[in-house]
């Protein structure tokens, strides 16, 4: 003898909001996989900075620039570490 229908284990059918919702976080889900394996392939496979990246790097942490009147981080001048 079959069993109804009932005593199966059989989900309730989704409306199409809950479907749509479904698709939704199935697709951010894998957008969210796509990046983290591109950001474990970059640490994987570091490369060097190039000179003028650098460059670029050391002007964010501090501004040599002669006309700036205050550096981004304050470091000590060779008169106040000695």
């Amino acid at each position: 003898m079959t069993r109804p229908i009932a005593d199966l284990d059989v989900p309730p059918p989704l409306h199409r909001a809950q479907v749509v919702d479904l698709v939704a976080r199935q697709r951010d889900a894998r957008r969210v996989e796509e990046s983290v394996a591109k950001l474990r392939w970059l640490l994987a496979h570091p490369t060097p900075a190039t000179a003028g990246e650098l460059a670029e790097y050391r002007h964010l942490l501090y501004d040599a620039d002669p006309d700036a009147s205050v550096p981004a981080f304050p470091y000590p001048n060779p008169q106040e570490t000695s």
